[in-house]
């Protein structure tokens, strides 16, 4: 508070006062020690989940501590992930054509999630629900395929989201900032990489950090078609859509968690290596996403009912 580093209503926001935010600062210190002194990672994906998460990190530090322009802010996290691809793409055996088409997907992927998270931090608790629900499934993953990199990595992002809870669930006593959102998001994506590369099907890496993927996705789209300026603040994703539709945090981070937790589930069944099981559980992923992106709609237009049976209009 004597910094001023405190989180302000404002067009984007959730929460009607002051909160004090870069609180992830310290999740981030503490992931970082964990790995590096956990014995079951090898030095090169140490320093391929440390190095570029500690880097997206002080970039959100430098945003909350002094802010940063969006234009300035993109550009330097597409230089971070850039100066991460060494590290990365490291010993790679692929020819250099697939090697550079992998890379600049990674590139693409690093700067798109870290964004994403940091766009659906914004009530109470889903940041740390899907920490939680994507570490678990990294853990499980990583322990069925004998992949240490991945369960420590995934344990690691399962304690930093049990610490930092009850700071921020059910109310909000602190905020990750940018800091804390700009590294969790890092650490995942990393993970992803690095669980693409070690022969991890993609749905069992992609199908935990789905909805977020589909909220953001799915909230650029609907911005675009309204031509709606994408770079000024907003409350159209689809956890924002919710509360505004009289959803209490508590209840829209549940019910984001739920369905993180299924798209987690059905992903992991592409370990099974049953084709069939396989189509079906990405049928299952997808029709779990779709009822995520129409829930608000649908519960528009079940308070219009509501409020036209009583003789009034939503509108």
């Amino acid at each position: 508070r004597r910094l001023n580093v405190l989180d302000h209503p404002s067009a984007r926001s959730s929460h009607v006062s002051p909160i004090p935010r870069g609180g992830g600062v310290a999740l981030a210190v503490a992931a970082l020690i964990a790995v590096a002194l956990s014995e079951n990672v090898s030095a090169t994906p140490t320093r391929a989940l440390a190095i570029p998460t500690a880097l997206f990190g002080l970039l959100g530090l430098a945003e909350d501590l002094h802010g940063i322009g969006p234009r300035r802010r993109l550009f330097a996290q597409a230089c971070i992930a850039a100066a991460s691809l060494p590290f990365l793409l490291d010993a790679m055996r692929s020819g250099p054509l697939w090697t550079a088409v992998f890379g600049a997907g990674v590139l693409l992927w690093l700067v798109a999630f870290v964004n994403s998270f940091n766009f659906m931090d914004g009530i109470n608790g889903i940041a740390m629900a899907q920490t939680l629900i994507a570490g678990m499934a990294f853990v499980i993953v990583g322990d069925a395929q004998g992949f240490d990199t991945l369960t420590v990595g995934g344990a690691i992002a399962v304690a930093v989201a049990l610490g930092f809870a009850p700071l921020n669930f059910p109310r909000a006593l602190c905020f990750l900032g940018d800091v804390g959102s700009y590294f969790v998001g890092a650490w995942l994506a990393v993970l992803v990489v690095i669980g693409l590369r070690g022969g991890i099907p993609v749905e069992a890496m992609l199908a935990p950090l789905a909805v977020y993927l589909a909220d953001t996705a799915s909230t650029l789209v609907r911005r675009l078609r309204l031509h709606e300026d994408v770079w000024q603040p907003h409350r159209s994703h689809v956890y924002q859509r919710l509360t505004a539709e009289g959803w209490s945090h508590q209840l829209t981070t549940a019910f984001a968690a739920a369905m993180m937790l299924l798209c987690g589930a059905l992903g992991s069944l592409s370990l099974v290596g049953n084709l069939p099981i396989r189509i079906a559980a990405d049928i299952g992923i997808a029709l779990t996403l779709v009822i995520y992106v129409t829930t608000p709609r649908r519960a528009y237009l079940r308070r219009e009912r509501e409020l036209i049976s009583t003789g009034r209009s939503a509108t």
